[in-house]
């Protein structure tokens, strides 16, 4: 798994964000224009669809970043 094609991912996850405007240090609830539990849940249902990883709410809200994100899927996934 690719920090960078995570991150992608994740942008495509949620329709307001331009692709390549996001990087894995970036604080996505800050970044984001109108972050809301509809963005958190696009890229929850990404995530158990493209890494096959339920991630807890309650780990997700842990997350600053993107790269925080994808060590908590990455940790899951092995």
């Amino acid at each position: 798994m690719d920090l960078l094609q995570f991150t992608r991912h994740f942008e495509s996850a949620i329709e307001s964000v331009t692709p390549g405007s996001l990087q894995p240090v970036s604080e996505f609830r800050h970044e984001i224009a109108g972050w809301d539990s509809l963005a958190a849940l696009s890229v929850l249902a990404m995530i158990d669809a493209e890494y096959e990883v339920t991630v807890k709410a309650n780990d997700f809200i842990a997350c600053e970043t993107i790269a925080d994100v994808f060590k908590l899927v990455e940790a899951q996934k092995n």
